[in-house]
């Protein structure tokens, strides 16, 4: 037999073998498909992007037994359809939906694939059945604080890895952020993943009180210490031993508070007002600003040595207009969260809005876009009303746009070049002094090299001796 006959007959036979195999391998993990799917305890359901049902495992058909002998692709009479439907309009969030459905309460997933013929199909998983009478009760005081930060933006990514990390240390933290960025609730998500988080957890708004009235809040005080005093009351340092406190607006406290807090932060100790003895507590502080406190430093209106103790760990949370990529996870946390409390059907589509908020400035942050949504809901008759009851708060705006006409009107005839110039020169100066003068941090900081930052430090004719 010629050569290149044999080799010819023993590449088909090779490739028969290798067919061969590849069935055999295919119908084996077919099998074991199939056999996990059966024996999952869960509800598992294939259905396509109409909400058609392909597949159904044991326990599915079990549920569902009404409609056992029904085929594949038929509607489920019960909620189910109005429930696919929800499901496979929010299958871009990956955060479970809860839903009842023929008197039972499950946790549902959603995953979508392709079927072998390249249609667009999607796995349904129902978990946690819960029985009637078995449904959870009103949360306890622990379960209602749970918090989540709502965002799946890279930063909210980076902000939750930052909460885990700081959790497990007991050093203070001081969080930055425009108004209504959700400080507190970072707060409160540092306290739960803490070794604290069945210990008190107590906030404080250091700007709503008086000096005299902040200071007996926070350390209490001894009977006859003032008028009214009738006895001794414990403050919330006392109160909360073991635990956290959150010092809300830390930067307009006033000078003689921020002597008095940093005593209690150097020595871990406290006294009540008219008492002489100080005692320990054993607190973590978390404090939070709006304020610019590099800038209150050098201006002397905050203590520099409270400032390095407060900011042991320092977290920036970035304002909703730098974010907005958590604009439709915010939109469907708060939609679905109004619809409950106000009992309105939730069948509202935050895509079809999204343009919309998209194209606002949110100078409100996310307490503003609640403030829509919650709004919104309570003002719209019908689902296809719904973009338009949305309202926007244009003042903070309008704001904005007079603060920049007034720096146009201060630059008014001056050669672009030399704004340019003095707004670098301005910047610069702030992040040096923001860094005590190191030059490297603030070439890190501006994201330029150290040669270029010393190039301009020549040319703007900045000594960085004075500020250091």
């Amino acid at each position: 037999m010629p050569t290149i006959l044999v080799l010819v007959t023993i590449l088909l036979v090779n490739h028969s073998n290798l067919k061969n195999a590849m069935h055999n391998e295919s119908v084996r993990l077919a099998g074991n498909h199939k056999a996990l799917l059966q024996t999952l305890p869960d509800i598992v359901l294939v259905v396509t992007s109409d909400g058609s049902i392909e597949y159904m495992n044991p326990p599915a058909v079990s549920f569902f037994k009404a409609h056992e002998t029904r085929p594949p692709g038929k509607a489920v009479d019960l909620q189910l359809p109005e429930i696919l439907s929800l499901l496979l309009c929010e299958e871009s969030t990956s955060t479970p939906q809860i839903h009842t459905l023929n008197g039972q309460t499950f946790d549902c997933h959603i995953a979508p694939f392709a079927g072998y013929k390249g249609d667009s199909l999607h796995w349904i998983i129902l978990r946690t059945v819960l029985k009637a009478e078995q449904t959870p009760k009103e949360p306890t005081k622990d379960q209602s604080e749970q918090t989540t930060l709502i965002g799946s933006s890279a930063v909210m990514h980076k902000l939750k890895e930052l909460a885990s990390q700081v959790a497990v240390t007991n050093a203070t933290v001081l969080i930055t952020g425009e108004s209504g960025t959700g400080k507190e609730l970072f707060a409160k998500l540092i306290k739960q993943r803490s070794n604290r988080s069945d210990k008190p957890f107590l906030t404080i708004n250091c700007n709503t009180i008086s000096d005299s009235l902040l200071e007996s809040d926070l350390f209490g005080y001894e009977k006859g210490a003032f008028t009214g005093a009738q006895s001794m009351k414990k403050g919330k340092f006392e109160v909360s031993d073991g635990g956290t406190i959150f010092l809300d607006e830390i930067g307009d406290i006033s000078p003689r508070m921020q002597a008095v807090l940093l005593r209690v932060l150097q020595n871990g100790e406290i006294i009540r007002v008219g008492g002489n003895a100080p005692f320990k507590v054993d607190v973590r502080v978390i404090a939070a600003t709006n304020r610019d406190l590099a800038t209150e430093v050098r201006e002397g209106r905050f203590r520099l040595d409270l400032f390095y103790r407060l900011s042991v760990i320092k977290i920036h949370i970035p304002p909703l207009r730098e974010r907005k990529e958590d604009l439709l996870d915010l939109t469907r946390h708060f939609i679905k969260k109004y619809c409950t409390l106000f009992k309105r059907d939730n069948k509202l589509k935050p895509k079809k809005i999204l343009a919309q908020l998209n194209s606002h400035h949110w100078p409100g942050n996310v307490r503003e876009l609640e403030n829509v949504i919650q709004r919104a809901i309570l003002m719209y008759e019908d689902d296809s009303l719904f973009s338009s009851v949305l309202a926007f708060d244009t003042w903070a705006e309008g704001e904005q746009s007079s603060k920049l006409s007034s720096v146009v009107r201060e630059f008014n005839g001056t050669p672009l070049k030399n704004i340019i110039d003095h707004i670098e020169k301005e910047v610069i100066l702030q992040k040096l002094a923001t860094n005590g003068g190191n030059v490297a941090e603030t070439a890190e900081k501006l994201n330029i090299c150290k040669a270029a930052l010393y190039e301009k430090l020549k040319r703007h004719a900045i000594s960085i001796k004075p500020l250091r």
